[in-house]
């Protein structure tokens, strides 16, 4: 039998509010985007006002000169490849249509300075012979730098090889007809092929290593990407103090002469208008402040558990989670993974992010702690830099070295995987003859 009835439960929830949200957002955001989030607010809240630190101000006073000059060496080149490029050919004697087709295949150059249309595409294009276009290539070609217009890498290498003044035959040879074999490196075989010693392969490898593969890039308007850390990490009597890096980080203050301005008119609505936003205003700068406490103490917690890092560097870097951050604080470990999300700090070592410092674990043979997946990266890169060039260390040779030297139990698939991550090629192809 099924009846109606009207029951009355009583239930407790967290109910995610519009302020929650926003502080949960704060926590998460990078220095520029809190920079940027307060700049929307105070469009939208007209009492509220962005000043920069006075630290900032006098900062910016005392370093002017040199910031001016740093930033005039860091930019990218105010000319670009294509009008260095028409410059060249702004006194050849050419007819209209080549000066046409020059043009068109100068402005088809990718960042790299390569050609990467087909000819047959380019003489439909402009309605021109195949042969019209392929002599235009060789005119591009010709050009500074050297190089440029090339379809392929196994192209710019041979335009540049020819160029030089001292020309090596091998080199041209290798480059034109056994370009694949030689950068899979199967030098021995070839060796054999061209009847060569394997030394003189060796010694075209290390001309080949002095040409430029990009020749358009010294051209290419990179964009500079500057770093303001959240936080400073300094030496101090106790040990390491950290410290909030106040100084990128702008003021929130209300505006009271303008509160008081327009209150003037002792209207309701203005009233309410302005207690509203004053809500706003208070529940902003109490998120930033819990913000600015939790980064702190995460930050705090880190140096804790990885003292001997800071102390040492980064090679000393132990296995550490978030989970272990966020019981030890008692917080949720979302909470730290958001504090430390696209954060930085500054270091005695250098400045990184703070994920920086969470790493797996790895197994440490007669130890009764492990060890990190940076510590063993490190030692890694360590190995390989003093190895015997013409006998590298293989995987295998690599995790057996880690065992006798530093007590580090891992596979040498993982050891593989580290390399790779490193962008450390194997060893058949660091080796040198």
């Amino acid at each position: 039998m099924i009846r109606a009835e009207l029951l009355q439960q009583q239930q407790l929830k967290l109910s995610l509010t519009k302020e929650l949200t926003q502080a949960i957002e704060l926590l998460q955001y990078s220095t520029l985007e809190l920079r940027s989030f307060l700049y929307e607010q105070s469009l939208e809240n007209p009492f509220l006002e962005i000043r920069d630190n006075p630290r900032t101000e006098r900062y910016k006073r005392l370093h002017k000169q040199e910031k001016k000059a740093m930033l005039e060496n860091i930019g990218a080149s105010s000319e670009t490849l294509a009008s260095y490029l028409s410059m060249q050919l702004s006194m050849a004697q050419l007819s209209p249509e080549q000066r046409r087709i020059m043009n068109y295949l100068i402005h088809s150059l990718d960042g790299d300075g390569y050609l990467r249309i087909g000819e047959s595409e380019i003489a439909s294009h402009l309605a021109v012979t195949v042969e019209a276009v392929q002599q235009a290539i060789r005119m591009l070609q010709s050009l500074e730098p050297a190089g440029v217009g090339a379809r392929s890498l196994q192209e710019c290498l041979y335009l540049q090889l020819v160029r030089l003044p001292n020309r090596n035959e091998l080199a041209e040879r290798i480059v034109s007809h056994h370009f694949s074999m030689f950068a899979e490196k199967a030098w021995k075989t070839l060796a054999k092929q061209l009847n060569v010693d394997i030394k003189d392969i060796q010694q075209v490898a290390d001309l080949i290593c002095t040409l430029q593969p990009r020749p358009g890039s010294h051209y290419a308007r990179v964009e500079s990407h500057f770093i303001a850390p959240d936080l400073i990490v300094e030496r101090c009597d106790e040990g390491f103090c950290v410290l909030l890096n106040d100084e990128v980080f702008p003021q929130i203050i209300w505006n009271s002469s303008y509160e008081k301005k327009i209150s003037r008119e002792h209207d309701e609505q203005i009233e309410q208008f302005i207690k509203e936003k004053y809500q706003q205003f208070e529940w902003l700068v109490k998120s930033l402040e819990q913000r600015k406490q939790t980064l702190v103490n995460v930050m705090n917690k880190i140096v804790e558990k990885q003292a001997e890092c800071f102390e040492k560097g980064f090679s000393a870097l132990k296995p550490l989670t978030m989970r272990e951050i966020a019981e030890a604080l008692n917080i949720h470990e979302s909470t730290v993974s958001r504090a430390v999300k696209n954060k930085f700090v500054q270091t005695p070592y250098g400045t990184v992010e703070l994920r920086y410092f969470f790493s797996s674990a790895i197994s440490l043979a007669n130890a009764s702690e492990d060890a990190s997946a940076a510590q063993a990266k490190a030692f890694i890169k360590q190995l390989i830099e003093k190895e015997n060039k013409s006998a590298p260390l293989s995987d295998q040779k690599l995790a057996e070295l880690l065992y006798e030297k530093y007590k580090i139990v891992i596979s040498r698939r993982t050891v593989a995987k580290y390399r790779e991550q490193l962008n450390i090629p194997s060893s058949a192809k660091r080796k040198r003859y």
